[in-house]
């Protein structure tokens, strides 16, 4: 096993263990185990069909930031949740890398184009669950105190919005700046920015139209509204509410965006705990609300990605030597 997978997978147990630990810390097993089984099966149900509409959205969503030529959109859907899925038992996010090899192997983008597109995606995931953070914080009293590190979290916001609306405006003129800033780095560093550079440019056609950037922005706040009705759903109080759900869904976000812990283990758990937590709501129920919010994403993601795996004719071969193949068609390409 080569050392970077060794450190890789010690720092993903290492990670998991410490959330695993803060999130079972001084938990009654007992009425813990009686809260899950005492679950709703229609708090089961609801929870997966969001789980799969989100996934869904996700997909209109990319078939939109990919460009109009050079590939076929067609698949789209089964790529996201097939990479999703890879990401349920792998860790550093290999389920993006397995979603850029579909889009250059079978639908024929650019590996670069094919890149960009999961960059401008996190880009908007980004935007949309820090809006999520410093929304509720300012406006619920009991988030106050979380005021100090939301208002940070807003000017990230406003700059990536204004980097955004500036290209759409005038890209040239935010080439030009990109370019001279770029003068100053090394040669190394240049490229990487540059190849950066074009891989975001490719995915960004949908700026220059007012109708796609109000579709674009309507999928990315639906996209994360799903997480938040589940979370409204699991937890159940007259006091939980939509901003408080949004407070919620950033801090599990954030968990999941660890990229160390294979299916987000430990550190999900631990940070959509304390989300709750922050919102007043009990330890115990907050880790139900944890554990039934984790484990049944997992499983339907697990499940309608295996589905896909077999109808689309994806073996795992594929996918376990996707990192090796973009690696490969990268260096030729340069």
């Amino acid at each position: 096993m080569k050392k970077s997978s060794v450190i890789q997978l010690a720092a993903g147990l290492f990670l998991a263990g410490g959330g695993m630990y803060f999130f079972l810390r001084d938990v009654n097993i007992a009425l813990l185990w009686r809260m899950l089984r005492s679950t709703p099966l229609w708090v089961a149900a609801g929870v997966a069909v969001l789980t799969l509409l989100t996934i869904w959205l996700r997909s209109l969503r990319w078939n939109l930031i990919l460009p109009a030529r050079g590939g076929d959109h067609r698949g789209l859907f089964g790529f996201v949740m097939i990479g999703f899925m890879v990401n349920n038992f792998l860790p550093a996010h290999l389920g993006e890398v397995s979603r850029v090899l579909f889009l250059w192997k079978r639908n024929r983008f650019t590996v670069a184009t094919s890149a960009g597109s999961i960059l401008i995606e996190r880009i908007l995931d980004v935007i949309m669950y820090l809006s999520f953070f410093f929304i509720p914080a300012l406006a619920l009293a009991r988030l106050r105190s979380t005021i100090p590190f939301a208002i940070p979290v807003a000017c990230g916001v406003a700059a990536l919005l204004v980097g955004l609306i500036t290209y759409a405006v005038a890209p040239l003129l935010v080439k030009t700046i990109a370019k001279k800033l770029s003068q100053n780095l090394s040669a190394g560093l240049r490229h990487k920015v540059i190849t950066i550079g074009k891989e975001l440019v490719s995915n960004l056609d949908w700026a220059f139209s007012p109708k796609k950037c109000l579709v674009m922005t309507a999928l990315s706040f639906l996209i994360v509204a799903c997480h938040v009705v589940m979370m409204i759903i699991l937890v159940n109080e007259r006091t939980f509410g939509f901003l408080s759900g949004m407070f919620a869904s950033a801090w599990a976000a954030l968990g999941a965006a660890i990229p160390f812990s294979p299916g987000y283990v430990g550190t999900l758990h631990a940070a959509l705990k304390l989300g709750l937590l922050l919102n007043g709501i009990d330890a115990n129920k907050a880790i139900v609300v944890a554990t039934l919010y984790h484990a049944i994403g997992y499983l339907t993601i697990t499940a309608a990605g295996l589905y896909f795996v077999v109808t689309m004719g994806i073996s795992f071969k594929e996918i376990g030597h996707a990192k090796e193949e973009l690696k490969k068609e990268e260096s030729s390409a340069d």
